[in-house]
C-alpha cells in the first residue's frame, strides 16, 4: 500500500466516523443509477451522503471503506455491497465530478434533529391520500407483517412513526430493493410441536429450553424446545421488492404516507 493510498484510506474512515449517526436532508441530490437505492439502505441511516459526494476515490479505495463498513456491523447481501461500491466508483471515483446540490447538507447530532431532518420535505396529506395510501397497505398485505397505530401485525418492524426515524429516500429505498437479510431484532423463527402444529412468528427470546415469540396472530407464546419437532431462526427477508408490484404513482403515495408518520 502507497503511503498516498494509506492516508486516503485512513482520512476516508476518519470522515465515516465522524459522521455516525448522521442523515442528509440532501439524499435527492444524489445521482441516479444502479446501487442508488441499496446505498441509500445500507449506509445512509449511519452516515450523511456527504461520506459520498465529498470523497473521490478509486475502485478499490471504495471497496476497503465499504468492507470496513461491513466489518462495523452494516446490513447487505454481497449483491447490495456490490452496487454499492460499483454506485460509488462510478459517481465518486477519482475523476467524477461532484454531484450537483441544490442545498448543503444538514448534519444531524441528535434523534430529536434526526426527526426533524426525516420530516423536513413531508407535507400534509390530504383525507383522500391518507385514505389511497392505507387501501395501498391493505391491499399489498403490509399490514399481514407490520403494523401502522392499532392495525397489522407484528411480524415486521413497526411502521407507526417510521418517518420520525427514515427519511423518505430511505423508505423508498427499502421498498425498492429491501435489505436480503433480516437484522437480528427483526428474525423470525419457524417452529413445528411434536403434534404436528406448525407455527410461525417474531422471535422475542429465547434459552437453551424456551423460546418466546409473537406469532402470526399477535399472540405472546412460550414454546418448550423439548415439545418441538423443529426450530428454525428464519434470516432472510421475507419482503419482496414493490419496484415493479406497484404503479411508480402509487409507490409515490405509499412513501409520502409513511414519511408523515411522525
Amino acid at each position: 500500500m502507497s503511503r498516498n493510498f494509506g492516508l486516503k484510506y485512513i482520512f476516508s474512515l476518519v470522515a465515516i466516523g465522524s459522521l455516525i449517526p448522521a442523515l442528509s436532508a440532501n439524499a435527492q441530490s444524489l445521482p441516479n443509477g444502479k446501487g442508488r437505492a441499496e446505498f441509500q439502505r445500507v449506509c445512509s441511516s449511519c452516515h450523511s451522503a456527504t461520506m459520498a459526494t465529498t470523497q473521490h476515490m478509486s475502485h478499490d479505495d471504495w471497496q476497503g471503506v465499504v468492507n470496513d463498513m461491513v466489518s462495523r456491523g452494516a446490513q447487505g447481501s454481497q449483491s447490495d455491497l456490490d452496487s454499492i461500491v460499483t454506485y460509488l466508483s462510478t459517481n465518486f471515483g477519482k475523476d467524477a465530478k461532484p454531484a450537483a446540490s441544490s442545498a448543503p447538507p444538514v448534519q444531524v447530532s441528535s434523534p430529536a434533529r434526526a426527526a426533524v431532518v426525516a420530516s423536513a420535505d413531508v407535507t400534509a396529506l390530504s383525507v383522500a391520500e391518507i385514505a389511497k395510501a392505507k387501501e395501498l397497505l391493505n391491499k399489498n398485505s403490509c399490514l399481514s407483517c407490520h403494523r401502522v397505530e392499532n392495525e397489522g401485525a407484528y411480524q415486521g418492524p413497526d411502521l407507526t412513526d417510521i418517518g420520525a426515524h427514515r427519511t423518505a429516500e430511505q423508505i423508498r429505498a427499502s421498498l425498492v430493493s429491501p435489505n436480503a437479510d433480516l437484522l437480528p431484532q427483526n428474525r423470525l423463527v419457524h417452529l413445528v410441536t411434536r403434534d404436528g402444529k406448525t407455527v410461525d412468528g417474531k422471535i422475542l427470546n429465547q434459552d437453551g429450553f424456551s423460546v418466546l415469540l409473537i406469532d402470526a396472530s399477535s399472540n405472546l407464546v412460550t414454546y418448550q424446545k423439548a415439545g418441538l419437532r423443529e426450530f428454525k431462526i428464519i434470516e432472510k427477508n421475507p419482503m419482496p421488492s414493490y419496484e415493479n408490484k406497484i404503479s411508480a404513482q402509487d409507490l409515490t403515495d405509499l412513501v409520502r404516507y409513511l414519511s408523515s408518520l411522525q
